[in-house]
């Protein structure tokens, strides 16, 4: 029960550093005016394959790449229970 609690708050916590991240790097750009181009996209992730959406080029190759990494260890981290009980 403590280790299911202690999860949950580290997830919220994690959860709640992103959102002020967020804030924090919205407010930086808009200080810093309209200077550069920028440039967005978004990762919808179905079952084990990523949908990458982007604005160019870069920032779909980017996505890409994070999206590969993050799904190489979302598979890693589903082994690990399967790993310790064989050992």
């Amino acid at each position: 029960m403590m280790m299911a609690l202690l999860v949950f708050f580290i997830g919220l916590l994690v959860f709640i550093v992103g959102i002020v991240l967020a804030v924090i790097a919205a407010l930086l750009q808009g200080a810093r005016g309209n200077e550069g181009g920028m440039s967005g996209g978004a990762v919808i992730v179905i079952g084990p394959i990523p949908i990458v959406i982007g604005s160019d080029r870069e920032a779909g190759k980017t996505l890409m790449i994070l999206a590969i990494i993050l799904s190489l260890i979302a598979f890693l981290l589903f082994l690990i229970p399967y790993i310790l009980r064989v050992m």
